[in-house]
């Protein structure tokens, strides 16, 4: 065992450091994790505290969490979750959070009217829901169908079978399988949760379709799976206890700008994009817990295997924000829908880019705007998306004044950046999830994150402990 650490540090040592780096900005890790979302943060806890491994956690943001985004009024301290609304029940969920004194309750939600809406016209959409008991009723057939396929990508794609043994369900469009099993009905409840992230969600891969809304949401909805939230109100209650913790192996403000990866190890350059200053870290084992876009990969000198592969990925670039303008009437919802859904055409769904829901919290006016975007929606184009349909719904008398042009006043604004990754029915067919995993442990190096599992906090979690037995072999 000797000789392996020693010839691990070995080659690790061969690499010369840049200049810039003086020496007390050298570390030696066994796993460096990279991104401080779900995934990373989950796993940094674990691969430390409970597997005795000295880390290094690199956020970009500073704070950890991700897509969490809680909101605390000013005025009054009350905390308004604007991301992350609730948590699954899922592995040992409710045990992390315990781990961290963080208690947890019973989720919430403010009761509203909705306003069905075309957002590019600001006409009034008469879009009449199913009876909520034929709504269950269909949840609850979608349940019987999809349940079956759960193992087979939750939460990880490990069992995912090979092209030739594919269920054909799974290949069609989500519409298209909608259709042949009469399930109009619950498309409701799932587009207005989580199903909205895909954009049009009845044009999106069946596959894909149930990484954003599958099994698990249909038994939360059915009272079958639990669900929750942190009792304080303030989901990232969490993820400030587990930085707390972490305390001095999280480099906060932080990303990769240079990275050398070999099968014995692995050398990163970080910078602090706040003060510029850059860290060199040598490490046994990488974790790359970010979505593997190519801009997010840029700096880790992907082999034509790994470029070839993560280059197929698609993405929705989902955006949420808080709004507090007068214009909004309080205990409303705003939502967006296509003329063509009403009275009762459940397919009907907007296409990307579009505001998908305006939803009032609570508070002085305080409203939840969703924006989900094509690939090529940045953030600057999404508030200019909202504030164009915000003024079409001005001009229309939708909104409790007529004023033109009235700027919409940003509380909050968060990126949730490129999400619901997916890829061609063809690439499937052609094996290419198979591809994905076997990329796992190539040049000291692991995935995880929605790309490899889901969207979901807690089965993410879930995935991580699947790596770890992988990732920590021959760690000593």
């Amino acid at each position: 065992m000797l000789s392996l650490v020693t010839s691990i540090f070995g080659v690790l040592a061969a690499v010369p450091l840049v200049s810039a780096v003086p020496p007390s900005n050298v570390l030696m890790k066994d796993v460096v994790i990279v991104g401080g979302g779900a995934a990373g943060a989950y796993a940094a806890v674990r691969l430390r505290d409970d597997f005795g491994k000295r880390i290094a956690l690199i956020e970009k943001q500073d704070i950890l969490g991700g897509m969490v985004d809680s909101y605390v009024d000013p005025k009054t301290g009350i905390p308004y979750n604007y991301g992350v609304m609730s948590f699954l029940e899922a592995g040992n969920a409710t045990g992390f959070f315990q781990r961290f004194g963080v208690a947890i309750g019973p989720t919430s939600s403010v009761s509203v009217t909705t306003n069905y809406i075309d957002f590019e016209t600001g006409e009034l959409v008469d879009f009449q829901l199913p009876p909520m008991a034929d709504q269950m009723a269909a949840m609850a057939n979608f349940l019987r169908i999809v349940e079956p396929w759960e193992h087979l990508t939750q939460p990880s794609y490990s069992n995912f079978p090979t092209p030739d043994a594919i269920p054909e369900d799974l290949l069609l469009t989500f519409g298209e399988f909608i259709t042949k099993y009469g399930l109009e009905d619950a498309v409701p409840l799932m587009f207005q949760t989580t199903g909205l992230g895909l954009g049009n969600m009845t044009e999106e891969t069946t596959l894909f379709v149930l990484q954003g809304f599958g099994a698990s949401m249909a038994r939360a909805f059915l009272g079958k799976q639990g669900q929750f939230a942190v009792a304080s109100g303030r989901n990232q209650d969490l993820y400030d206890a587990i930085g707390k913790h972490l305390a001095g192996d999280v480099f906060y403000s932080s990303t990769v700008v240079d990275s050398q990866r070999t099968d014995f190890g692995v050398t990163l350059t970080v910078q602090n994009h706040k003060t510029n200053e850059t860290t060199r870290i040598h490490a046994r084992r990488l974790l790359l817990a970010i979505e593997p876009t190519a801009a997010n990969m840029a700096p880790f000198d992907l082999d034509s295997d790994e470029q070839t592969i993560l280059s197929k990925f698609t993405y929705t670039n989902e955006y949420t924000g808080l709004v507090n303008n007068a214009a909004f009437a309080t205990n409303q919802s705003y939502f967006n829908l296509p003329a063509t859904a009403a009275p009762s055409n459940y397919l009907a769904l907007p296409n990307p880019s579009f505001t998908a829901r305006i939803d009032y919290i609570g508070g002085d006016n305080l409203f939840r705007v969703t924006i989900i975007g094509n690939d090529t929606l940045d953030s600057a184009g999404a508030k200019r998306l909202v504030q164009e349909e915000f003024n079409t719904l001005l001009q229309a008398g939708r909104l409790t004044t007529t004023s033109d042009g009235e700027p919409l006043n940003w509380v909050a604004f968060s990126a949730h950046g490129p999400m619901h990754a997916r890829v061609s029915v063809a690439d499937v067919k052609d094996g290419f999830l198979q591809k994905l995993y076997a990329l796992q442990g190539g040049r000291s190096t692991w995935w995880t994150g929605g790309a490899f599992s889901v969207n979901f906090q807690t089965i993410l979690w879930e995935f991580d402990e699947i790596l770890f037995p992988e990732l920590l072999q021959g760690l000593n």
